[in-house]
């Protein structure tokens, strides 16, 4: 069986709740007809499996395999926490919630220099544990490191607007540059590294809304989208719209201020 095929032979547990049409062995144990509807299934050779018929899993087909686990499986037992949620119920610091990043939470009454902070991995790669390389347009190309003027222009806007604009330790851009990784409020947001744009919850994170300039940019990237779908075999299309509500970003993206603490734009 494959690496992270599931278990059989074993009694469900009492966490969780099988189906009626979820068939258990005579045994009262899961098998493969406990997950599988293909006849058979257990004598037919894996390679000869058709995975991709409807019954291959049984009450199918699903838009996800996580949709067949949780009919089984406890939804929110296994939802993914949200690891900037630092506060608890009662606003008070969680460190160990903390230690997913840090190898002992800071206190956040003191202000800690960069170089004193102990992350499990490198500023640049700690946030790909959780995250993609490319979460939004441009991401990559702004994994740089600045030139001189642009690093001047930062370092003003630090004092001017009372942020921080961290690199990372070879000077780049790097995630947290813009984002603030911590829940507003845990750093008091009269110091520079509490300061942050938070018009929405974390639970409902950054909502967009449309634009009219979406058709302007769905024509510029025609071509190119065109001619990526014909390499792919697959179909893609991008939309433009504007952000509507902000969460962990130390400075707004939706008035331009973000952008402008790095960038100077010619009229």
């Amino acid at each position: 069986m494959p690496p992270m095929h599931h278990l059989v032979e074993v009694k469900p547990s009492e966490q969780i709740s099988i189906p009626d049409e979820f068939e258990l062995d005579d045994r009262g144990q899961i098998s493969c007809k406990t997950c599988h509807g293909l006849k058979d299934i257990k004598k037919t050779p894996l390679d000869k499996v058709d995975r991709k018929a409807d019954n291959f899993f049984n009450g199918g087909p699903y838009p996800r395999l996580i949709d067949f686990c949780h009919r089984c499986h406890d939804k929110k037992a296994y939802a993914r926490p949200n690891i900037h949620q630092l506060l608890d119920d009662k606003g008070e610091h969680d460190k160990k919630a903390c230690e997913y990043c840090h190898l002992e939470a800071p206190d956040p009454e003191k202000t800690a220099d960069q170089q004193e902070i102990k992350l499990r991995l490198p500023v640049g790669i700690l946030c790909y544990g959780c995250h993609l390389k490319t979460p939004h347009l441009n991401a990559l190309n702004h994994q740089v490191k600045p030139d001189e003027e642009m690093v001047k222009l930062i370092k003003s806007s630090e004092e001017e607007l009372v942020v921080i604009l961290p690199l990372d330790k070879e000077g780049r851009v790097t995630c947290v540059t813009c984002h603030s990784p911590h829940q507003a409020g845990l750093i008091d947001q009269a110091k520079p590294a509490g300061r942050q744009i938070e018009d929405t919850t974390l639970k409902e994170g950054v909502s967009y809304q449309p634009h009219p300039w979406s058709a302007v940019f769905a024509e510029d990237k025609k071509d190119r989208l065109k001619e990526l779908t014909e390499e792919s075999s697959h179909s893609f299309s991008l939309e433009y719209q504007r952000l509507k509500t902000e969460v962990l970003l130390r400075l707004s993206a939706k008035d331009g201020a973000l952008c402008l603490a790095c960038h100077t734009f010619k009229d």
